[in-house]
């Protein structure tokens, strides 16, 4: 390995952050000790691993595993930016490459560039896969909301209203599908059917 001790120790400094961060979503709505942005990030990997080769669109697994795991690695220096908001913050996407060029710099620039490239096919949905774990992201959010609203917590209803998070999955009829289920589960939730 060609890298110092002292680098590669700033590197993984960075990573622990995301074990230490809480999602914002979930904070704003009183959930104080809800998942870590770590805690999203293994669920994205672990759902992008094992449903890539069970939906009909052609996804490169490694590819798509390796989208998932750099997805979240900017906001070990910007943070977790709810989508309510989005609207303050214009250069989002701006502010992430450049958190994610200083995370990674010292691995080298291949491994920067690499991983800036994986990025932007999320961030952008350039790719098939960048796509997938884009609608992935938003699944597992919508299993978390599930979760957290299971447990007794409320207002979260703004989660399942975004017309923005179901929009990911129609490129992706079988995750629509699990969304939809997930839909209708809450729906008999709330009315004491299940």
């Amino acid at each position: 390995m060609n890298i110092k001790n002292e680098e590669l120790d700033k590197v993984f400094r960075d990573f622990l952050t995301l074990k230490k961060l809480r999602r914002t979503g979930w904070q704003l709505r009183g959930i104080r000790e809800g998942e870590s942005i770590a805690d999203h990030c293994f669920g994205v990997v672990f759902l992008t691993h094992y449903l890539s080769s069970l939906i009909s669109a052609d996804i490169d697994r490694s590819k798509a595993v390796s989208i998932a795991i750099v997805h979240e690695i900017g906001e070990t220096r910007v943070g977790d930016i709810p989508y309510v908001s989005l609207k303050y913050f214009k250069n989002k996407d701006e502010m992430e490459t450049m958190a994610i060029e200083d995370v990674l710099s010292p691995l080298g620039k291949d491994t920067t560039e690499e991983s800036l490239a994986l990025f932007r096919e999320f961030e952008e949905g350039t790719s098939v896969e960048g796509r997938f774990v884009k609608a992935i992201d938003k699944l597992e959010m919508l299993m978390t909301a599930a979760e957290y609203e299971k447990a007794g917590f409320s207002g979260l209803k703004d989660f399942w209203d975004n017309k923005f998070t179901f929009k990911a999955f129609e490129e992706f009829p079988e995750l629509a599908s699990y969304a939809e289920f997930l839909l209708n589960n809450r729906s008999k939730r709330i009315k004491g059917q299940l």
